[in-house]
C-alpha cells in the first residue's frame, strides 16, 4: 500500500509541475472557427474586452496566472497586457516550473540592444556594431534554485576578436522600461573578450519565449 502512495504521488509529479511554471506557451482551442478569443482587461467575463487572438493562435506567452487560479492567463497585447480565459488555451507540453526556458528574444535598453535565438543560433544587435551573429554552446541550470539558468557561448570571430557571452536568466516579473508590456524572464548579458570597449559588459533587459512577429 505505502509502495503504491509513493507510485501515485511521483507519477503525479510532472502533471502538477506543469501547473506552475511562468511564462509558458499556449495554443488557443476549443474556439469555434468563426469566432475570437477574447482579451479583456482584467482577468473575469466583466473585465473590458480590449483586444482578441484568432481560434487557431499558437505560441502565446502566457506571464502568469490570476494569483495561481490558473483560470486566466495574462499576455501581451499592443503596448500594454491583457488576461485570457485558461479555459481556451492549451499549454504545449514541457514546461514546469524549474525547466529551461526556452528564450527567443531579449532586449534592454541604454544602450538599446536586442538578441534573437533559434536552436544554437544567435544574433545580437547593439549601436555599435549594429549586428553580430554567434551560438550558444552551453546551457545550465543553478544546483540550488530551481529560476535560475544560465546560457553561454560566443559570437564569431571578426575584427574585435572573438566575443564570449553569458546569459544569466531569472524567473521573474520583468519590464522593459519602454512600454506596458510584462515578461517574467529577467536577463543579465556579460560580454568579455573583444578588442572593442564599447561592447565589452554588462546588459540588463528582459526576455520572452515566443518566436519573434514576422
Amino acid at each position: 500500500m505505502i509502495r503504491l502512495a509513493l507510485f501515485l504521488i511521483f507519477a503525479a509529479g510532472p502533471a502538477l509541475a506543469t501547473q506552475d511554471g511562468w511564462p509558458a506557451l499556449y495554443d488557443v482551442t476549443g474556439v469555434d472557427s468563426t469566432d475570437v478569443l477574447n482579451i479583456r482587461s482584467e482577468p473575469g467575463a466583466a473585465g473590458d474586452v480590449i483586444g482578441a487572438l484568432p481560434p487557431d493562435a499558437q505560441n502565446v506567452e502566457v506571464i502568469r496566472d490570476n494569483d495561481g487560479r490558473a483560470t486566466w492567463g495574462l499576455i501581451n497585447t499592443g503596448e500594454g497586457t491583457g488576461w485570457v480565459s485558461l479555459n481556451f488555451m492549451a499549454r504545449q507540453p514541457g514546461q514546469w516550473a524549474g525547466s529551461m526556458p526556452e528564450i527567443r528574444q531579449c532586449f534592454g535598453t541604454e544602450p538599446f540592444w536586442s538578441l534573437t535565438h533559434e536552436g544554437a543560433s544567435i544574433t545580437l544587435k547593439t549601436p555599435a556594431p549594429m549586428t553580430r551573429d554567434g551560438l550558444i554552446s552551453g546551457r545550465f541550470r543553478s544546483k540550488s534554485r530551481t529560476d535560475r539558468f544560465v546560457y553561454s557561448g560566443s559570437f564569431f570571430p571578426d575584427d574585435d576578436g572573438i566575443v564570449d557571452i553569458v546569459l544569466t536568466l531569472r524567473t521573474e516579473a520583468c519590464s522593459d522600461g519602454m512600454s506596458d508590456q510584462a515578461f517574467g524572464i529577467g536577463l543579465d548579458m556579460f560580454l568579455s573578450g573583444s578588442t572593442n570597449p564599447e561592447i565589452t559588459g554588462l546588459y540588463s533587459g528582459c526576455c520572452s519565449i515566443a518566436p519573434p512577429a514576422e
